[in-house]
């Protein structure tokens, strides 16, 4: 048994050594099957209207920037996340997340059925609905398809948020489902493989980082936004065109973001805290540190993070 272990534990290794250094676009299965999905649909529309997309690797604080933007009179934000491409097609997503009418569904597929079209007449409604001129949707794989979406919405404003890769990691491989039993909160035992939470971190980042050099593109760290959530905020605020908003509707988000649809981030029903920061610290072991290294030490230098890989 032990001795299997570590031929699996040499294999992974072997494997994520040649996928770092082979290949800094590593796509993800739904990457790929989403390609080979819209090219079969074929859109021609190019769409004049600005979207705000959040995206970036899965708990690096995507749904708390989203929580915050909410805050701005101006943008529509619905609580649950929504991919803006991967999801226009399916009517129950629709009807539950921007909360579309029957009549609007059958609107869609009568008279809109470029995929991009589509898309665009999904977010006039929503903007309608909310009664606000811009709209802000968070997802995480936005970040692994904007060729795309830059493609089909040249005005879109993107918010690529990035973490510290070890915190990262170690919030992957044991970020819990919850369900409801009882009345109560129930988490489900979780375990993910450290090294494709690696995997993941390094995918997601990278993917991001190629429109590093475009205008309406954003770099947030999820330490300043924690740290200095205003002027952080303010820095979006900016970026988007938008006037700030006072601190204290600010850092009062977290009082309507208590639904149950937030059981897998219930923690944005809660004031900001730092207690994250830094938990790679006691959740990681001395080979698990030596194996981040291996794979992703150079791109923690690279987004500065640390300075050697001597930590």
């Amino acid at each position: 048994m032990i001795s299997n272990l570590k031929t699996r534990w040499k294999k992974h290794t072997l494997l994520d050594a040649l996928i770092y250094h082979t290949s800094h676009k590593m796509k993800t299965y739904d990457t790929l099957r989403f390609n080979l999905w819209i090219n079969r649909q074929r859109p021609h529309y190019i769409s004049t209207g600005a979207p705000i997309l959040i995206g970036g690797c899965p708990r690096s604080g995507t749904t708390l920037a989203r929580a915050l933007l909410s805050v701005h009179p101006q943008i529509a934000s619905p609580e649950q996340e929504f991919n803006l491409l991967m999801w226009i097609t399916q009517d129950t997503i629709l009807k539950n997340i921007l909360e579309l009418t029957n009549q609007e569904l059958t609107d869609l597929r009568d008279h809109h059925t470029d995929l991009i079209d589509r898309a665009e007449t999904i977010l006039t409604y929503y903007q309608h609905h909310q009664n606000k001129p811009r709209v802000a949707l968070k997802h995480p794989h936005h970040v692994a398809i904007l060729p795309r979406l830059y493609h089909h919405f040249p005005n879109l404003k993107f918010i690529h948020m990035l973490r510290d890769g070890r915190d990262t990691v170690c919030s992957l491989r044991t970020h819990p489902k919850r369900h409801i039993q009882n009345g109560k909160i129930i988490p489900n035992t979780t375990r993910n493989p450290f090294p494709w939470c690696v995997r993941q971190w390094v995918s997601y980042v990278l993917q991001g980082q190629q429109w590093q050099n475009t205008p309406n593109y954003l770099e947030i760290r999820y330490e300043d936004l924690v740290n200095n959530t205003i002027p952080t905020m303010q820095t979006i605020f900016t970026f988007l065109h938008l006037p700030p908003v006072t601190s204290q509707e600010l850092l009062g988000f977290y009082k309507k973001e208590k639904g149950d649809h937030h059981l897998q981030n219930i923690e944005v029903g809660q004031p900001i805290y730092q207690k994250t920061l830094g938990r790679w610290q006691k959740d990681m072991t001395l080979r698990e540190q030596h194996h981040f290294k291996h794979m992703a030490g150079d791109l923690l230098i690279k987004l500065g993070y640390v300075t050697t890989n001597d930590w």
